[in-house]
């Protein structure tokens, strides 16, 4: 349904569908390629290059160092040029990055060109969220950030595929030759980001889509250190998921060949599996945040995803391995939509893109240590079994943590 607004007449598709598909597919390359198809490239560099388990996450960490840049300068750059210049140039600074790893072989300037690739991975996820608080109104604010947030998937899907399938090129070992394909990829989609994204429905003589509702009661009783104190809690909440979903994606390709013995075009098409039901997970989540409330919302994802953890780290077989990574596939974008439509939801339209800066902050501190940790761990004991366990109880802090906050949409 159209909300009703002065701008709101013409007929047809709205173009809020539209700048959804293009923040979708920002991110196919923003994350899905930038930041997921890392842990695919991970066993074949780390083979080339001698890389150890600690130095993988140290690579991973210079990636989220990047994502934090990027979240710090958002709100200073965002303002200025705003979403859709913003996410182009991210996508060429993500295109340029990748091109430059697959003519390296120096850990040192591997180390460095991911963090620009990091940078640009972050100014690439944090417009293309925020702008569906202005395109969207609450009632489908959860549904429209859960489709920018299936655009990964389809990343993960597409390394999946093309990378054990890769295979050295004139002179160039396979894993280069897979930087210098995502590189071409992530420019053509920058062309396309530029020529679909608007900034606000004014542009499009439009009003924000969905059902118009009156929350403002609600919102302006998030004021001083009620706002303060939700927005800490909401951060922690997020900084927890950074770490553990960051460990899982970074190293479970490099688990299931090491631990599990899976071949490398096994892995493949079990990280394939995960990016095709991630493409359904924030949409899925964000319909139930829509439905029942964004606290419970994201109690129920924590809730998959602790069982997602527990699986793989205490589990002896390939049966708990695949049953980990169809949960968490299920569950994988849940807290990134949950946390983006509620910026908007608690924090108002004006106030979104910089609460949720905050939030992705956090996040992202979250994001930078769980692969170092992990990593760390891993060459002590000779896997990543423990670093699983932990993650699946702090999943389930998660659950209470959220359970607790004290948002507006309280009694629902």
């Amino acid at each position: 349904m159209r909300a009703t607004t002065p701008f709101s007449t013409k007929p047809g598709l709205h173009y809020a569908w539209v700048v959804a598909f293009a923040g979708a597919s920002a991110m196919i390359c923003g994350l899905g390629l930038a930041r997921f198809a890392f842990g695919m490239m991970l066993p074949s560099m780390s083979t080339s290059l001698g890389l150890t388990y600690g130095q993988g996450g140290v690579l991973g960490f210079a990636n989220m160092v990047g994502y934090l840049v990027a979240v710090l300068l958002a709100p200073i750059i965002l303002p200025r040029l705003g979403t859709r210049l913003t996410v182009t140039f991210s996508l060429l600074l993500i295109a340029l990055s990748m091109f430059g790893m697959a003519l390296t072989q120096s850990f040192a300037t591997l180390c460095a060109l991911y963090i620009i690739t990091g940078i640009g991975s972050g100014g690439v996820v944090l417009p293309s969220m925020s702008v569906m608080s202005h395109w969207f109104l609450p009632s489908h604010r959860g549904l429209a950030a859960g489709l920018v947030m299936s655009g990964p998937g389809f990343g993960i899907i597409l390394s999946g595929f093309v990378v054990p399938r890769l295979v050295p090129t004139f002179g160039l070992q396979s894993w280069q030759v897979g930087w210098i394909i995502f590189a071409a990829i992530s420019t053509a989609i920058a062309m396309l980001a530029f020529a679909l994204l608007r900034n606000h429905p004014v542009q499009k003589a439009q009003g924000p889509f969905g059902r118009a509702q009156d929350h403002s009661t609600a919102r302006d009783a998030l004021i001083g250190r009620a706002k303060l104190s939700l927005l800490m809690s909401m951060g922690l909440i997020f900084a927890i998921y950074g770490a553990v979903y960051m460990l899982y994606v970074t190293f479970i390709v490099t688990s299931m060949v090491d631990a599990y013995g899976l071949d490398p075009t096994a892995a493949g098409t079990a990280w394939s599996s995960f990016g095709f039901l991630s493409i359904f997970s924030g949409v899925l989540f964000g319909v139930i945040s829509d439905r029942v409330g964004r606290r419970r919302g994201l109690a129920m994802a924590f809730a998959v995803l602790a069982l997602s953890f527990l699986l793989v780290g205490t589990g002896t077989d390939v049966t708990a391995l695949y049953l980990s990574i169809l949960l968490f596939g299920l569950a994988a974008w849940s807290i990134p939509v949950i946390m983006a439509a509620s910026a908007g939801d608690f924090f108002g339209t004006a106030g979104a893109a910089n609460a949720l800066a905050a939030l992705t902050f956090a996040f992202s501190g979250g994001q930078a240590a769980g692969p170092v940790i992990a990593g760390f761990f891993a060459e002590r004991s000779g896997d990543f079994g423990a670093s699983y366990v932990i993650s699946g109880i702090a999943a389930a802090l998660a659950i209470a943590m959220s359970l607790r906050l004290k948002t507006p949409d309280r009694g629902s």
